[in-house]
């Protein structure tokens, strides 16, 4: 519509134009040498009006002329670029149907057509890297992959075909050096810095993943708590090699940065406690210990405590273990570590009334063997042997660190770094779960002093108490604490007593 306004307005103006140089009146007189040439001055300005429109007309024919060979170039490289494209789609089209011999064909014709210039050669030649890979000829797909760096728009597509390749021939530094070139160009993409943080990882660089992994929050790829915990763990593996190469201060510094980005994270408490303990500082150390424990408590943190002020004396040293476990004290693990402690002074009573809940939620081996000091402190050896077998045979505490210390391999320092960032725990759960837990009752007959009468007594107690269906269990429940205990079945005389001279032996569980 405005087209077809345009021309209309250019013929208006035209008409009048024409119009106007007819109304003119006069006349005009050009002259040639000796020669006069009169006209009318309408003639004149109509002559020259025409030769512009000539002169304009021969101007376009010319330039049409000319440019006629670059238009039919040009009309060619058009259809042989709608040809490309359309190889280029089927190609694609043919690779995820998985029709390698189509697939290689439609790269051939798209890689012609579409040359090895400009934006759609890339993609050109992404399909011939993918229909390579597809009959299994690697060496093309990785030509087509390195041709693919040379141009900034498919540099980033190159890398990841480079470092795919890398990662199934299993040369882990070259597919290192391409993740961390895509991660530098285009440090948002989720995979590239995957790529580089397992890596690294992998080879126990800590601070190179730290590296990655702080540069991925930059650009929002890491956030929130599990992002925390990660660098928390690295810090903390970082600061473990700091100690071993005797770089006190870098570690004291990155072990106590962990336990900002983590209160509570264990290893990273224990390593600060003994720095700050060596540096002449064990106030500050006992207070990094409290505030992991009110935390997370774990037995790492009071065997520390405990070594710590291993020179004071025994009641100093039990009551400051019993301050740190009430820092937590709803814990299962701070009630285990307040019984040790009251055996450590004589308060098997106290201690053995602390333990027989904890003995209900599957224990584990320092359960038993806590509970097996005090009944040893009470009744005897004999009466404790139940318990160090249960000891023995319990399964031991699978999370790192129970025994005190934190020394692991570089894979151990991989998986802690893992489990910890993904879960917040220090170790995933056992896959065999061995239940060792008991019930009430029987804690309380195999805690008894080591008597058939006292078995009897406590199971006549527990089945008057108990549902009606109860006594049938409660009676079998005698018979297996009898063959544990080693006691003679009823009706059978019990064999001479082994008590040493001064064993305390009652035949009254409530008094013993």
């Amino acid at each position: 519509m405005i087209r077809i306004l345009v021309f209309l307005t250019i013929i208006a103006v035209l008409a009048a134009a024409i119009t106007g140089l007819a109304s003119v009146e006069g006349f005009a007189v050009i002259r040639f040498g000796d020669t006069n040439i009169t006209a009318r001055s309408s003639v004149l300005f109509g002559a020259a009006l025409i030769g512009a429109v000539l002169l304009i007309c021969a101007t376009l024919i010319l330039s049409g002329i000319v440019r006629l060979p670059s238009s039919i170039r040009r009309q060619r490289a058009e259809r042989r670029r709608e040809r490309g494209l359309i190889a280029l789609t089927r190609g694609l089209e043919a690779v995820a149907a998985g029709d390698a011999s189509d697939a290689q064909r439609l790269a051939r014709t798209a890689q012609k057509q579409l040359g090895q210039q400009g934006n759609e050669a890339g993609l050109s030649r992404l399909l011939t890297a993918q229909a390579a890979q597809l009959a299994g000829d690697e060496e093309t797909a990785q030509q087509s992959f390195a041709a693919m760096l040379q141009a900034p728009e498919t540099e980033f597509l190159g890398l990841r075909g480079l470092y795919l390749q890398a990662m199934a021939s299993g040369d882990r530094k070259e597919a290192r050096q391409y993740a961390e070139r895509a991660f530098k160009l285009r440090p948002g993409a989720s995979w590239a810095f995957q790529s580089v943080y397992a890596l690294q990882l992998e080879r126990g660089a800590w601070g190179e993943a730290r590296d990655a992994l702080l540069k991925a929050q930059q650009h929002g790829l890491e956030k929130g708590e599990p992002s925390r915990r990660r660098e928390a763990a690295l810090l903390t593996a970082m600061a473990y090699g700091a100690e071993a190469a005797e770089d006190t201060d870098t570690a004291i510094k990155e072990a106590e940065e962990a336990l900002r980005k983590a209160p509570g994270f264990a290893p990273a408490a224990v390593l600060a406690a003994e720095l700050e303990t060596k540096a002449g500082r064990r106030s500050r150390a006992g207070k990094l210990l409290d505030e992991a424990w009110a935390i997370s408590p774990h037995p790492a943190l009071a065997k520390t405590m405990d070594e710590i002020y291993a020179k004071e004396k025994l009641e100093r040293r039990t009551d400051r273990l019993i301050a740190l476990a009430n820092k937590r004290p709803e814990a299962d693990e701070s009630q285990l570590l307040i019984a040790e402690q009251e055996n450590r002074l004589g308060k098997f009573t106290e201690a053995k009334a602390r333990l027989e809940p904890l003995l209900t939620r599957n224990p584990r081996a320092r359960t038993f063997s806590a509970m097996a000091a005090a009944v040893r402190g009470l009744y005897g050896s004999e009466a404790a042997q139940i318990w160090l077998d249960r000891a023995a045979n319990a399964p031991l505490d699978p999370v790192p660190g129970a025994d005190g210390s934190f020394v692991f391999t570089t894979d151990g320092w991989q998986r802690l770094i893992r489990e910890f960032g993904d879960h917040g725990r220090l170790a995933p759960p056992p896959l065999d779960v061995i239940r060792t837990s008991l019930t009430l009752e029987e804690v309380k007959l195999l805690s008894a002093p080591a008597s058939l009468d006292t078995v009897q007594e406590v199971a006549a107690d527990e089945t008057a108490t108990s549902a009606p269906s109860t006594p049938a269990t409660g009676e079998g429940l005698m018979d297996q604490l009898s063959k544990d205990k080693g006691l003679a079945p009823e009706g059978q005389p019990e064999e001479p007593s082994n008590d040493k001279p001064g064993q305390r032996k009652t035949d009254d569980p409530a008094k013993a």
